[in-house]
């Protein structure tokens, strides 16, 4: 750093608000030449998506430029791994955010761009495509005379990509995987569902783990952190945490100082158990509130269909687990489990925040984009449409789809038959109980 004075020092990193976006400017070492540069800082919130630390290096005497897209949140339970069919223009403009540890794969050439091989971006699919052709014609220049066996073979690649990005090629796949969680590809026809893309979870492999910094030592000692406080209660004190809010420290999530979490059980009627838990870090003022059912997965999958038209229908407390989705068949609307996360509410409140989300969306991925004014008016006819179903104006159905078994809806008329509220239990697929982690789950042997 250029400056030397103490005072002026301290003030060189401005307190990031990520309500008023200011931009942070910091004289900084340029690893180029060695003299100093400047380096802009933005941190960011992506509706839908995370918070982001954007950074912009320029040197104004050898001109060197340098981008950077840092995550600025907790590594998610579980890696996402998203399928998108590209059938026209629309597929090719859209947003993705990927991070360093994304891989994108090209099933018809068996073609991937491996984990760890470029930075975290902010891009297009067509983006992400161009980069690539560019990227192999310069590799392939290199090996033409050295190795033509390998040089034939990048050809046919770099053709492929080129007739994807030229829609000459019939309905290609790309696939998006990430093992921390946080990657994103916009929605072109939201707030619907997506037609081409289809979203899972999965649980990484310790090979995987390891590649984000969670090795198996790691792991136990941050299980060790949580199952000790908890480990201290016997059976006769459980009875007794309905009425008290257990609190313990651990590290946060963000920047790693000790907070404190507070955990509360409690008991839904007619249902089961749930913890409540909400961490606030005082250091950086990181904050998550969490739902999670006791009891664990159960025997069979879950759907709950409830019919909104009055008032005391919207009145009605519902959870929804983070393994659920969301439907509304009336505006041919599903938000998947990845879109809403874990939350005990009112049927009123979890659409007064689907509300929100899809707002802060629109505003943050289309607002002045010339090319997405079909999104914006899409989006605000749906708001509209959400405004009736609060004010009972539009009769709808709400289906909650849980494979885990675990999301709720109140009966009204307790214990007898709800009219308005109808229950089916499923059996899973093997591609549901896979992204439960499931099927690698061992439960026999331990004796």
């Amino acid at each position: 750093m250029a400056n030397s004075n103490s005072a002026e020092t301290n003030d060189v990193f401005q307190e990031l608000d990520v309500d008023r976006l200011e931009v942070n400017v910091i004289e900084s070492l340029c690893f180029s030449c060695g003299k100093n540069g400047t380096t802009r800082l933005l941190l960011t919130r992506i509706p839908y998506y995370k918070e982001l630390v954007i950074s912009s290096f320029d040197c104004p005497h050898c001109n060197y430029k340098n981008n950077q897209l840092d995550p600025a949140i907790e590594i998610k339970p579980q890696g996402v791994r998203m399928s998108l069919n590209i059938e026209n223009k629309e597929d090719l403009d859209r947003y993705v955010i990927t991070t360093d540890y994304t891989s994108i794969q090209v099933l018809d050439l068996d073609f991937e761009i491996p984990p760890m091989s470029q930075r975290s971006q902010v891009t297009t699919v067509e983006g992400i495509i161009a980069k690539t052709v560019t990227n192999l014609s310069e590799q392939k220049k290199v090996i033409d005379i050295t190795h033509p066996e390998i040089a034939s073979k990048m050809e046919v690649v770099i053709n492929g990509l080129i007739g994807i990005k030229n829609l000459t090629k019939p309905i290609p796949m790309m696939v998006f995987e990430d093992a921390t969680g946080n990657i994103f590809v916009s929605n072109p026809v939201a707030p619907q569902a997506d037609p081409r893309m289809k979203t899972e979870m999965f649980t990484r492999d310790s090979a995987q783990d390891k590649m984000i910094g969670l090795s198996a030592e790691q792991d136990t000692t941050d299980q060790q952190s949580i199952i000790k406080p908890l480990g201290t209660f016997n059976d006769s004190s459980v009875n007794n945490m309905n009425d008290e809010i257990v609190q313990f420290s651990d590290p946060c999530p963000n920047c790693q100082s000790i907070c404190e979490t507070n955990m509360k059980v409690t008991d839904i009627p007619y249902f089961k158990q749930v913890v409540i838990m909400a961490t606030t870090c005082e250091e950086c003022g990181y904050r998550t509130n969490e739902v999670k059912p006791g009891g664990g997965v159960e025997k069979q999958g879950l759907q709950i269909t409830v019919k909104v038209s009055a008032p005391e229908d919207l009145n009605r407390d519902i959870l929804k687990s983070e393994t659920c989705c969301l439907r509304i068949p009336q505006l041919d609307f599903e938000a998947g489990a990845l879109s809403l996360s874990g939350r005990f509410t009112t049927i009123e409140g979890l659409i007064t925040s689907l509300h929100e989300q899809l707002k802060d969306t629109a505003t943050a991925f289309y607002s002045g984009d010339s090319q997405s004014g079909g999104v914006l008016a899409k989006t605000e006819i749906f708001l509209e449409k959400l405004n009736n179903i609060k004010t009972c104006k539009m009769p709808v159905d709400i289906i909650l789809i849980d494979p885990a078994g675990n999301s709720y809806v109140q009966s009204l008329t307790p214990p007898d038959l709800d009219p308005k509220l109808t229950i089916m239990r499923f059996d899973r697929t093997d591609e549901q109980n896979e992204e439960l982690g499931l099927n690698d789950m061992k439960v026999d042997g331990y004796e």
